[in-house]
């Protein structure tokens, strides 16, 4: 997680960017993280993300970063493709196995978000192109080399958390149900130095500042194998989201859950 600011407030947010929140992570608190944890584990993807990770001023390089720390992995970038328009698309041919994963939030800003994305296509020819629908988003996949970009339309992301007074609080509900309707249910994060079980109990952690049911990051190796063992499994810490019966879903098709906190431009 390279950034806390986003461009966005959309409700439901993983990365809690609903909440005042600021700022990017140093860039040389990334490559310390980078340095330590490229000894312990090689993931085979790498993911950079935010917050929106465009608004962090080094971006290019923190790529380069990951790259240098995991050559063989593979980078990808999850944007919602507002201000793609900052970087030379050229950047993006540069880093090897590279995937960019463009999340349309706003259905009336999809013309704008397009824009970017045609600059980055215009660099290459003869791009593989595929359209499919999934069970909770559609989505547009063009493949180019060693090169992915996927343009995905959810509509419908799930709070992971209960909001009373103005304060998160948890669910408790079953672990293996919650984990059942989860949107990150086999994705760890690395958080300021530690590993978590995923981006939501991450951030929540740090918004709300509390624990969650005892819960604590993987931040050395004599815990490594237990936590890399569990990833994608239902553990305790799941039951701080709801489950199906619970979950207050919102609808991002609904322009007053996606706010849009600066202007925007063609």
């Amino acid at each position: 997680m390279v950034a806390y600011s986003c461009n966005l407030a959309c409700k439901g947010c993983i990365s809690l960017s609903d909440w005042p929140r600021d700022g990017v992570e140093p860039r040389n608190n990334l490559v310390r993280d980078l340095h330590r944890w490229s000894q312990l584990i090689s993931p085979a993807v790498v993911t950079i993300f935010g917050g929106e990770p465009t608004l962090h001023p080094e971006l290019t390089e923190v790529c380069q970063d990951v790259r240098k720390a995991w050559p063989d992995s593979t980078i990808r970038l999850i944007t919602n493709g507002y201000l793609l328009n900052r970087i030379d698309p050229k950047f993006w041919f540069t880093l090897g196995q590279f995937e960019m994963q463009i999340s349309i939030h706003r259905k009336d800003h999809e013309r704008i978000i397009n824009q970017n994305i045609k600059s980055i296509l215009k660099e290459k020819t003869a791009w593989q192109i595929k359209k499919f629908v999934a069970q909770d988003h559609r989505q547009v996949e063009w493949r180019k080399d060693n090169v992915s970009i996927y343009k995905s339309i959810f509509q419908d992301f799930i709070i992971p958390y209960k909001l009373k007074e103005n304060k998160i609080e948890f669910w408790n509900s079953d672990p293996k149900e919650a984990h059942k309707i989860c949107g990150a249910p086999n994705t760890p994060v690395l958080y300021r130095g530690k590993l978590y079980k995923c981006p939501a109990v991450a951030n929540i952690i740090d918004v709300a500042k509390t624990q969650i049911v005892n819960y604590q990051g993987c931040d050395s190796n004599n815990d490594l194998a237990e936590f890399i063992s569990n990833i994608g499994q239902p553990e305790s810490v799941c039951g701080q989201c709801p489950d199906r019966a619970t979950a207050q879903i919102i609808n991002h098709f609904d322009p007053n859950n996606v706010i849009v906190k600066q202007k925007i431009s063609n």
